[in-house]
């Protein structure tokens, strides 16, 4: 018989717990989560629910206060910091909701900066960078600095460079946050169809019950706590419904 094979992540009884001056804020209290391999999950909660805390803690940014956290077969409860960043390096990619692109840095340098901390060459992370720009339909705009570019262009230009090193798991912070709702749509199918046709695994947090629309889980979150947990047979249709062509013109700002 197969092996089963084990979820890509797996969150068991986390708790995360804050000293605020003399008083102790309950984050997460006793969190159990299991992520497969190539799923798009979405961590949805209102402000002060604890899903940014959640998504912190699986990518390594901050520490458990109790329970475990395996990931990629990897406990990440049992690191020490030096450890972590070593993990982040190799296994996770970030998209940020603020784009948290350098502004004195073109498109091709911001995507190809992250491959420098891994001793990549220049003329590899170039093409690298290259490459991936293409996928986000950026061709034309490689020499673009981010005030030259729209808002939906500079998401694009994030989710290159979150995509250029091929990590594992890709985590969303409210990706769309920034963008018109129009514009939204439009990068939010690009971020689910780029993921899907390269078998990455998403981890996206946000507010908007629209954005889970798109996800295979969606993980409700309430007071540090996971209240429900859904399954949206339909979210590959979603993801290519009305898909736009991606334009080099997109004036959102």
């Amino acid at each position: 018989m197969p092996v089963e094979q084990a979820p890509l992540i797996e969150v068991r009884n986390v708790k995360k717990i804050y000293r605020v001056g003399s008083v102790d804020v309950h984050a997460l209290r006793g969190v159990d989560l299991t992520i497969e391999k190539g799923e798009i999950c979405c961590i949805i909660g209102r402000s002060g629910s604890g899903k940014s805390t959640l998504l912190n803690l699986l990518a390594g940014l901050e520490r458990v206060t109790s329970g475990e956290l395996i990931i990629a077969g990897k406990r990440l409860h049992k690191m020490t910091q030096s450890e972590l960043i070593v993990f982040r390096q190799k296994h996770v990619g970030f998209i940020f909701q603020s784009f948290n692109l350098m502004p004195y840095y073109t498109a091709l340098e911001n995507v190809a900066f992250p491959l420098s901390f891994r001793g990549v060459p220049k003329k590899k992370r170039n093409v690298l960078a290259k490459d991936a720009l293409k996928a986000m339909g950026l061709e034309t705009h490689m020499k673009h600095k981010p005030s030259e570019m729209s808002g939906g262009q500079q998401q694009r230009v994030g989710i290159a460079r979150a995509l250029v090193a091929d990590p594992d798991i890709i985590f969303a912070d409210e990706p769309t946050g920034n963008l018109d709702s129009s514009t939204s749509d439009d990068v939010m199918r690009t971020i689910i169809n780029v993921m899907r046709a390269r078998g990455k695994t998403l981890v996206m947090v946000t507010h908007d019950p629209h954005m889970a629309e798109f996800a295979d889980k969606v993980v409700n979150i309430l007071d540090g706590r996971v209240v429900s947990i859904t399954y949206n047979d339909h979210a590959a249709e979603a993801a290519k419904k009305n898909t736009p062509t991606v334009q080099q013109g997109d004036d959102n700002t």
